[in-house]
């Protein structure tokens, strides 16, 4: 496919999407996404690492549009009445502009002190998956135990809300009713977490290909990913008909 899309990314082919879907499997999250993009941008992984969570989502969503196309379609339970939500979405809809973010915005005053912080990246994110404290790793101003303890929930909310102000792609909120019931509710979409699903149950999908394919004409793994989705189709109905 090779379509470029986004900031030097491009959109994964049968062929790489296989191989990269098998070297990321084994990967914990944050690094499996990253596998992704490192594959449809050449980025090495620990560049793409130090992205801001927003801006990595940003190139996920590219990615997912270039390789699945636009439409998005999910579904979820009215927490309410737990009646089954099916929905379709435009992935194109879900990104949000990028902002020049001035060095300023990156302090807050607390109390009689002025803190310094940087936005959260896939390295902050994996680290607080281990356990780590996220707002003390992305703070860059030295607090004592006493300025920490005495500041602490004033100073979480006011970074995580600068944060969120700045970087407002790295929390997609979706606006639910449930046509049941009418409630209505907010439930986060995680892009990358949704991608990697995508892309595990669609490389399972072409597993079974291969394997009817090969098992039929005794082709190999790479002739059968290289002659695309509607022509291998093709070969599939004369199979199984």
């Amino acid at each position: 496919m090779d379509q470029s899309f986004g900031r030097d990314v491009i959109a994964l082919d049968d062929a790489r999407l296989f191989d990269t879907r098998e070297r990321a499997a084994s990967l914990p999250r944050p690094w499996r996404e990253l596998a992704l993009l490192e594959s449809a941008s050449g980025i090495p992984l620990e560049n793409l690492a130090s992205l801001s969570i927003g801006e990595r989502d940003r190139l996920l969503l590219a990615l997912r549009i270039g390789t699945f196309g636009n439409r998005v379609d999910c579904e979820t339970r009215c927490p309410s009445c737990a009646s089954r939500l099916e929905l379709s979405l435009d992935a194109s809809s879900l990104i949000v502009a990028a902002m020049p973010i001035d060095e300023r915005r990156l302090e807050i005053a607390v109390d009689d002190c002025v803190v310094r912080f940087r936005l959260p990246d896939s390295n902050d994110v994996a680290a607080a998956l281990a356990g780590e404290d996220l707002a003390d790793r992305v703070l860059t101003t030295t607090l004592t135990n006493r300025e920490r303890s005495e500041r602490s929930l004033n100073l979480r909310d006011k970074v995580a809300d600068r944060i969120a102000e700045l970087d407002p792609q790295a929390e997609i909120v979706l606006d639910l009713d449930c046509e049941a019931c009418g409630h209505r509710w907010q439930s986060p979409f995680d892009p990358a977490a949704f991608l990697f699903r995508e892309v595990e149950a669609y490389a399972a999908r072409l597993t079974n290909e291969v394997h009817l394919l090969a098992r039929a004409y005794a082709w190999s793994e790479e002739s059968i990913l290289a002659m695309g989705a509607s022509r291998r189709r093709r070969y599939i109905d004369l199979v199984t008909q």
